[in-house]
């Protein structure tokens, strides 16, 4: 269907929420980020101008358009919206802008493909009334009609992400990537929200969950949407995306925990096989074993080294709050105190190397038992490396720590 006959199905509304003597008492915002939803668009603008006018909610409906060229920006104005250009391009981008340029005081953000029910956003409204700093929709809770979710999404993207989510950040919700939300305004834009894809959608939610707001969940439904086009999401690159942030904002278990699982099941194969070689039912366990619990070890103390100064340039950057936890390990792990810690183990592995010397200087220098004598040298070349990371790590701790103009 054309723009122009999308027009002439849906007039213009007598009654414009966005008049100037209605701005000082706008309560809600209803955002639609928009590329080329000319099919859609006009049907939104009209289920969501019912909604404010018979549940006589205060309102305004804003498209952020992200650069349509099928006549959506048109649609926009002739129905009555108000259209704010957003030239950066992604999903993300134009939800920054419209965020921006909305004037309630609270926002729904909602695509444009009719795919949500733009009039049934009362229980939204009614929890943010009631308090709360973020509201998400929760389709799997309040149903997903046949064809509206591809099955790879349903049963396999949405659910492991949202479990990811509620994983890392303790956050009571089922639906993390529910494109229906709500919020208030303020709360939200005080969180500095920055990526303009896709993951702005993971990034509202973890930012909000770090800041300790109030995020609770509505059911809503899902549509199989209007457009004859097929959507902006790419699934593997947007999945990635979402995946790489929650995984950038969650270093405890992109480091730390991986770290100590690895450091310690290292060390105590190390520890077990310095005796001599060990047998596991019909397996034998010896001299090559230890090398890779050694590895095990070195990996395991680089991912925890890499999880503090994570923690640290997070808070440094503004990223999330410095714990507790944390400051009492700031505290403690000082330059000096590294230093000396590193500097005794880098001796021990250092001894270590030159009692393998002497014992080969004692056959001459000629052959040796090589598993005897690597019981000795890898355990040796373990705490130089661990004493060397630890006082390096400090270091650049301490970098990150010198004051800024």
């Amino acid at each position: 269907m054309s723009a122009a006959s999308l027009l002439k199905s849906y007039p213009t509304p007598k009654h414009r929420s966005t008049a100037p003597t209605a701005e000082p008492t706008i309560e809600l915002s209803i955002v639609m980020p928009c590329l080329n939803e000319a099919e859609t668009l006009a049907v939104c603008i009209k289920k969501a101008q019912t909604f404010l006018r018979e549940h006589d909610v205060a309102g305004e409906v804003l498209v952020a358009d992200n650069g349509s060229t099928d006549g959506s920006q048109q649609i926009a104005n002739a129905m009555g919206a108000r259209l704010v250009p957003v030239s950066e391009r992604g999903y993300g981008a134009a939800l920054i802008g419209g965020i921006a340029a909305a004037k309630g005081r609270y926002v729904v953000m909602g695509d444009a493909d009719d795919s949500y029910d733009f009039t049934a956003l009362m229980p939204f409204v009614e929890t943010l009334r009631d308090g709360a700093d973020l509201v998400m929709g929760n389709r799997f809770r309040g149903g997903i009609a046949d064809g509206a979710m591809p099955p790879l999404h349903r049963y396999l993207g949405n659910p492991v992400l949202s479990f990811l989510g509620r994983t890392f950040f303790d956050i009571p919700v089922g639906d993390f990537h529910c494109g229906l939300r709500a919020f208030n305004r303020d709360s939200i834009r005080a969180l500095g929200l920055a990526t303009p894809g896709m993951e702005f959608a993971s990034e509202m939610v973890v930012k909000a969950a770090i800041e300790k707001l109030d995020i609770r969940e509505v059911p809503t439904t899902l549509q199989p949407d209007g457009r004859s086009r097929p959507p902006h999401l790419r699934t593997w690159r947007d999945g990635w995306r979402h995946l790489r942030f929650l995984l950038i904002y969650a270093p405890k278990f992109l480091f730390l925990y991986p770290g100590v699982t690895l450091g310690l099941s290292g060390a105590a194969g190390l520890v077990a096989l310095m005796p001599g070689d060990l047998h596991v039912g019909e397996v034998e366990l010896g001299v090559h074993t230890m090398i890779f619990a050694a590895m095990a070890v070195l990996i395991g103390a680089q991912l925890i080294g890499l999880s503090v100064m994570a923690r640290r340039y997070g808070t440094i950057a503004g990223m999330w709050p410095e714990s507790g936890v944390m400051r009492r390990v700031r505290n403690w792990f000082s330059v000096e105190r590294a230093c000396l810690l590193g500097g005794g183990m880098l001796a021990v592995g250092i001894g270590g190397a030159v009692s393998a010397t002497a014992i080969w200087a004692t056959k001459g220098f000629g052959a040796l038992d090589p598993a005897a004598l690597m019981r000795l040298t890898i355990p040796s070349m373990v705490f130089a490396c661990l004493g060397v990371q630890m006082a390096v790590t400090a270091f650049f701790i301490g970098l990150l720590d010198q004051p800024r103009r």
